[in-house]
């Protein structure tokens, strides 16, 4: 019997080896409560908050302190290899630190990725770059209204205010 690669591994490796090296380089120890928030972070889908994690390391890890998922997330985002979002509702993390375009649903705080809008955010970053009057650190760009779920499909449904 041969062993396989598992895909998802290879891609939860790839997706984990430059966070790793990340606290590393801030001269943290990999510890395995730092391992297992690395972890819950790379195999999350969406843009989890610092509780989103916390949720999902605390039954393995019962005496682990909101304070260290809250430190470690901090310490990837200063990093750049996380990308710390603050909205109204709380901070979110994205573990894509290029610029792309968020969809945000209203009604349940769901946060998809628009890559493929990704041609278009680089030529406004472009044309705004290049006026003289002004200096671009960095940008954003969220949309805000209904994901398909909660639109019922219809994209009839209310939003609010």
């Amino acid at each position: 019997m041969h062993n396989r690669p598992n895909r998802r591994t290879g891609k939860m490796n790839a997706a984990r080896d430059p966070i790793l090296a990340a606290l590393r380089q801030q001269g943290l120890k990999l510890t395995p409560q730092r391992l297992a928030i690395v972890d819950a972070l790379v195999t999350r889908d969406g843009h989890p908050t610092v509780h989103d994690i916390y949720a999902a390391v605390r039954p393995a890890f019962p005496t682990m302190s909101l304070a260290t998922v809250y430190n470690t997330l901090h310490t990837l985002a200063r990093a750049g290899v996380v990308a710390e979002l603050p909205f109204t509702t709380g901070t979110r993390f994205d573990r894509v630190t290029t610029p792309h375009v968020n969809l945000v649903c209203q009604r349940c705080g769901d946060i998809a990725d628009a890559h493929e809008y990704t041609a278009i955010l680089d030529r406004l970053h472009e044309a705004v770059t290049a006026r003289s009057d002004f200096m671009v650190s960095t940008h954003r760009l969220d949309f805000y209204g209904l994901c398909a779920g909660c639109a019922g499909g219809t994209g009839e449904a209310s939003i609010p205010a």
